[in-house]
């Protein structure tokens, strides 16, 4: 976590002080807001590398500070939750959230988190490859990280260009659940497959004409996905 900026937004203070602490002690630098406009004025002024945001805050709630934030940056987002439920889960994850965290947890269970979303991050920004893919319809150019449909830019979160770049790597071939999940978010994540799902219908309604009849990304029912040329 060195030289890593994280911006912790919660309105609970004791939480506040004890992840300040938790990972200044991993070398990152923190900046820290009470509320949700708080923390968006601070994300402007300070750029981090990685948010953590809880999701129970007076005025804008976790998932509306989510989803304004994904309109102006692709900083990695980690949610946190007081409720163990998988609604709120599946509600973070479409609005933008990378990863997703139930309270009480074991403190170093989110800086392995906030490692792994950081590694993810690194990885993308770090491949320079000149991997192209354009059928006259849809176009991806790897080195600029661009995605064209029908001539006109889409923008994807940092996991939704991976997920799909994943896909388009490997056309015809289906890739199973697990084979997504280990490649695209990684080995920590085996078996929670919702995140799977919940990004493939993402994709779908980005690049997909009708994502209810789908194209390129297509149901393998059971098993996984599968992407046609």
């Amino acid at each position: 976590m060195n030289n890593k900026k994280v911006l912790i937004i919660d309105d609970d203070a004791g939480f506040l002080y004890l992840a300040s602490l938790l990972f200044k002690k991993a070398g990152a630098t923190v900046f820290t807001a009470r509320d949700g406009l708080e923390g968006i004025s601070k994300l402007f002024t300070h750029q981090p590398d990685l948010t953590i945001l809880d999701v129970t805050m007076p005025g804008l709630n976790g998932f509306e500070v989510c989803q304004r934030i994904r309109q102006i940056s692709d900083t990695p987002i980690i949610m946190l939750t007081a409720l163990n439920d998988e609604q709120d889960m599946l509600r973070g994850l479409k609005a933008g959230a990378d990863d997703f965290l139930s309270k009480p947890f074991n403190p170093e269970i989110l800086l392995a988190r906030a490692r792994t979303v950081l590694r993810r991050t690194e990885h993308l920004q770090s491949q320079t490859d000149s991997f192209n893919y354009d059928d006259g319809h849809l176009s991806i150019d790897m080195e600029r990280r661009h995605v064209l449909l029908n001539d006109k830019r889409i923008k994807l979160t940092p996991t939704e260009f991976r997920l799909l770049t994943y896909l388009v790597r490997n056309p015809g071939k289906v890739l199973t659940f697990e084979q997504i999940l280990a490649n695209v978010w990684g080995n920590e994540y085996r078996g929670n497959l919702d995140y799977v799902h919940v990004y493939i219908s993402h994709l779908r309604n980005k690049v997909e004409e009708y994502p209810k009849q789908p194209r390129y990304i297509l149901t393998v029912h059971g098993i996984g996905y599968i992407f046609e040329r």
